[in-house]
């Protein structure tokens, strides 16, 4: 199975492509060979994002082909996409990751892990409605269940399952009278 980090570099390249790509495609909208060019570099960059293993050097050029293209081009134009800051990058980088390791999954996994978030969203749900819930219990919930998709997101089923059930105890706990009120 594909290593976490690989996906992450991949995300990270793909992000920055379609970004990349999507801005000069439109710029390029009404020039015959400037769309042949960026169709050629992104095809290029997909084909060895695509390959078995992942040329992640080979794409990276392509990728850096496209900047250097956007710099002399339109450096000055007010849409073209900025770098994002690391905090957001890593955040639209996320989803990306997200995509391609379910993909890289077996049908079978992917299954198990659609039913354990389903799970998750139902218990989640169902804490969060519950009348008289303390704050700090509903914070508790907030940060258990982060844990369990955050377990979902890069595979591991088996912790997911416990977070669940761990948010369950926590939800269920009644909260403690005070001596004084």
């Amino acid at each position: 199975m594909t290593g976490l980090y690989e996906i992450w570099q991949r995300a990270e390249v793909s992000r920055r492509l379609d970004v990349l790509s999507g801005f000069i495609a439109m710029c390029v909208a009404g020039e015959d060979d400037a769309r042949r060019r960026l169709a050629q570099l992104v095809a290029g960059a997909d084909a060895a994002l695509s390959a078995s293993p992942p040329d992640l050097v080979v794409a990276s050029e392509y990728l850096d082909e496209l900047v250097c293209w956007a710099d002399a081009q339109w450096t000055d134009h007010p849409y073209r996409p900025v770098e994002a800051r690391p905090d957001e990058a890593d955040r639209q980088t996320r989803d990306y990751v997200k995509d391609l390791r379910h993909a890289s999954l077996p049908v079978h996994v992917r299954d198990e892990m659609g039913r354990i978030e389903l799970s998750l969203e139902v218990q989640f749900l169902a804490l969060c409605r519950q009348p008289g819930l303390g704050c700090r219990i509903r914070q508790d919930i907030f940060y258990i269940a982060g844990r369990a998709a955050m377990a979902l997101d890069l595979g591991y089923l088996e912790a997911a399952e416990r977070e669940i059930q761990r948010m369950e105890q926590v939800g269920s706990v009644e909260p403690r009278q005070s001596r004084y009120g």
